[in-house]
């Protein structure tokens, strides 16, 4: 929680650098902890990755916090008023509720994967590890359009919104496919270092396409998901959460019969949602669909020969030669 937090205020300083080297660094501490409390010299298997994960948070939100002290915004620890505990309230009400729905999702693939044996277990442990440890890199994604597009929605101004939001769209698609190829080819070629067992290795390479395409669409739905989260569209998130759940529990139990089918479980869902979340707001739905929707031709914010500029028709006019 602290971790988030910190990014987020780090983000709306515009400092989009301090938290990406802090969260590569993180994550370069957890693969080593992993390797040392998993692999060698401690063999604490699923005790010492939570062990890793544990200490990598705790390290990256110590450097938070001291970048946010360093930048004069560190904010002081007080009880909240009433008017900010009931404006907090606004946002994390639905909030919960759609993190429980994911929540749900991230239970149900592990008992899933536990039906299937104790060496299918270890494999999808590997690769949830490693899908977890790759998708850290699409927070900053999200925090891009947290931090950008609110002000641009409130005001209705559909061209920065439609050119903020293609080219966050755009860098996501190639981050996805850049760190979804990263993720498929570390299951594939690296699952030794994460466990001695032949067979689990085996298990955890057949799933290796799986995991590039999990990691590719859940990078690409995390972007689309910082755009929901601006434009506080928590009605339509909740209920495309719920419904994504119920597919995927409904998949879960009636399809899944090796870690592919897992994991494209939740490649169905995460995809579903950011498609149907774009098409919506393209029909001009939700205040994100308005505010893209608003602002076209010389009717409202388009720079029509100044016009945009606050300028009348009459000095507009003035300055077009007859």
């Amino acid at each position: 929680l602290a971790q988030g937090v910190s990014l987020s205020i780090m983000m709306a300083t515009r400092d989009a650098i301090t938290p990406l080297k802090i969260v590569a660094l993180s994550a370069v501490v957890n693969v080593i902890g992993d390797a040392l409390l998993c692999v060698w010299p401690v063999r604490w298997g699923v005790s010492g990755a939570a062990a890793a994960t544990a200490f990598a948070t705790l390290f990256s939100s110590a450097f938070m916090i001291r970048g946010l002290k360093k930048k004069g915004v560190l904010p002081k620890i007080r009880l909240p008023t009433k008017k900010e505990l009931m404006s907090l309230t606004e946002f994390t009400g639905p909030l919960l509720a759609i993190t429980i729905t994911r929540l749900i999702g991230f239970v149900s693939m592990q008992r899933a994967a536990m039906t299937l044996g104790v060496k299918q277990t270890a494999a999808y442990q590997l690769c949830i590890n490693l899908i977890i440890f790759f998708l850290l890199f699409g927070e900053p994604l999200s925090q891009l359009s947290q931090t950008q597009l609110p002000a641009l929605i409130d005001a209705e101004n559909g061209n920065q919104v439609r050119s903020n939001l293609k080219s966050v769209l755009a860098l996501g698609g190639f981050v996805a496919l850049g760190v979804g190829s990263l993720a498929g080819l570390s299951v594939f070629f690296g699952s030794s270092a994460f466990s001695s067992d032949v067979i689990v290795q085996g298990l955890a390479r057949e799933a290796a396409p799986a995991v590039f395409l999990t990691v590719a669409t859940a990078i690409f739905a995390v972007t689309v998901d910082g755009a929901m989260l601006a434009s506080k569209d928590f009605g339509f998130m909740l209920s495309q959460g719920v419904l994504t759940m119920l597919m995927q529990l409904f998949l879960l139990k009636t399809w899944c019969t090796n870690l592919s089918d897992i994991f494209a479980t939740f490649t169905l869902r995460l995809g579903s949602y950011a498609i149907v979340s774009l098409i919506r707001a393209t029909l001009g739905y939700g205040a994100l669909g308005r505010a893209l929707r608003s602002g076209t031709g010389i009717f409202k914010g388009t720079a029509v020969n100044g016009a945009a500029h606050g300028e009348s028709d009459q000095a507009v006019r003035s300055r077009i030669p007859v």
